[in-house]
């Protein structure tokens, strides 16, 4: 039987921007949205098919938000490592943690980032599990994204400089990629594989052209840590005696099924490269701040017709997985660098963590906005559960981006399937992921010791 609410504030995001401030939804039971409009127009179609709907009591419904680029395993390690530049950061606090993980700790990480993401509203995931010190990591990993219900794109981390714990060869990270695309691809789009290379400074020359060679031969998308800082172009002066943006160019590296996560440290050349090759960006304000990484230069993306999504990083740079959070910090910090309160609007960085964050991922079909024949993925937002949210006194966009709280997240349906009620999950033992978050969180430290 199909079901939907009617009486709520509909924002979809769709290429119109159309809203329906007494609008409607109705979804099947297969996770397939067949009608989006006004109250009366729903009530009258559901009545019609006898669907089940629900009176939304004039909440905010919106796409679910698409977190284009985190890492959950770094939910066992919130604080550590505070107060350091990216350059510190890594070798000190990241890389030793990254060369302890086990399974447990990966399922125990991943599931409280999946319940923080729920939680924040946020639907789809993009997965960057940059270490892999044993086999098995991404098997425990889609495991539990499965078991919580989350749509994710898997990005199958790897190089072949650095630790000997997390170094591999391009035989088997393709097979383990072969073999993870196998088991876990499906046709609702819930579950993604990417290749996902560390970032330039662990990769060697050979690594990075056959990166590209099996991505054109299979056409798996790549994600990659790109001019997160200054240290690419530093590398590749030393390496190679030319900029990274070069040598990444004559590689084969950039084009349009390339995700550059970060993107902070670019300038002409590196802009013009990007709008060349139709390169896609996730924008991580929040760990860009925390890392004291720099400003990424989102508006010229923006004007230079790229697509740009938002993205929380790791608890490890970030402390949360909390997109709402990220929408606020990513609209202010754009407009207190560029001292321009129009550099972005909550309108288009709404937009960044709903359609622009899905064609990121090559989702957008799928998934994004609110329309009929996508499927649905949605947040029901309730501005009155939330003493920050309350009152809305302008746009039901300016609300969530600028007093957005976690409180406020009622409801949230990952293809059609009712993950959140009323704020309680569903699916999910909340008490026991935390429990075991903090147990794993320990046995990592110890680890460590």
């Amino acid at each position: 039987m199909s079901r939907g609410w009617i009486h709520v504030h509909v924002l979809t995001m769709d290429g119109e921007d159309r809203t329906y401030p007494d609008g409607g939804i109705l979804y099947t039971e297969d996770g397939t949205i067949s009608a989006v409009g006004e109250s009366g127009a729903i009530r009258a179609q559901a009545e019609a098919e006898g669907a089940r709907l629900q009176d939304g009591g004039g909440k905010i419904l919106l796409p679910g938000l698409v977190n284009t680029h985190t890492h959950l395993y770094q939910e066992l390690t919130k604080g550590r490592g505070s107060d350091l530049s990216l350059e510190e950061w890594f070798p000190k606090a990241m890389a030793p943690v990254g060369a302890a993980l086990r399974p447990r700790h990966m399922e125990a990480g991943v599931d409280l980032g999946i319940l923080e993401a729920l939680r924040s509203g946020v639907t789809t995931v993009a997965d960057y599990m940059q270490h892999q010190p044993v086999p098995g990591l991404g098997i425990a990993e889609l495991e539990r994204a499965k078991a919580l219900g989350i749509r994710m794109v898997y990005g199958r981390g790897y190089r072949d400089i650095g630790r000997p714990e997390v170094v591999e060869n391009a035989e088997s990270i393709f097979a383990d990629v072969d073999d993870l695309r196998a088991r876990y691809e499906t046709g609702d789009g819930m579950m993604t594989l990417w290749l996902a290379p560390a970032a330039s400074w662990g990769l060697s020359d050979s690594l990075m052209r056959q990166t590209r060679a099996y991505a054109g031969k299979t056409g798996t998308p790549i994600m990659m840590h790109l001019f997160e800082t200054g240290s690419d172009n530093t590398g590749s002066q030393e390496r190679f005696g030319t900029d990274a943006i070069d040598w990444f160019e004559e590689a084969g590296l950039l084009g349009p099924d390339l995700l550059a996560v970060h993107s902070v440290a670019l300038g002409e050349k590196e802009l013009d490269a990007y709008r060349r090759h139709g390169v896609r960006v996730s924008y991580n304000p929040v760990s860009n701040m925390y890392l004291a990484s720099g400003v990424a230069p989102v508006r010229r993306l923006l004007d230079l017709g790229l697509t740009v999504g938002l993205g929380t990083d790791g608890a490890g740079s970030n402390n949360s997985n909390d997109m709402l959070e990220t929408m606020k910090a990513g609209a202010l910090l754009q407009k207190a660098f560029s001292r321009d309160p129009r550099s972005l609007t909550a309108h288009e960085t709404l937009r960044m963590a709903t359609i622009e964050g899905a064609k990121a991922l090559g989702l957008d079909k799928l998934v994004g906005s609110l329309e009929a024949g996508k499927r649905a993925d949605l947040v029901l937002y309730d501005p009155m559960a939330s003493v920050k949210t309350c009152p809305v006194c302008g746009s039901a966009e300016a609300a969530l981006v600028y007093t957005g709280d976690c409180r406020g997240v009622d409801t949230v349906v990952v293809n059609g399937r009712v993950l959140l009620s009323g704020g309680k999950f569903t699916q999910a033992d909340e008490e026991a992921i935390l429990a075991r978050a903090r147990e794993m969180a320990r046995d990592l430290a110890d680890c460590l010791e």
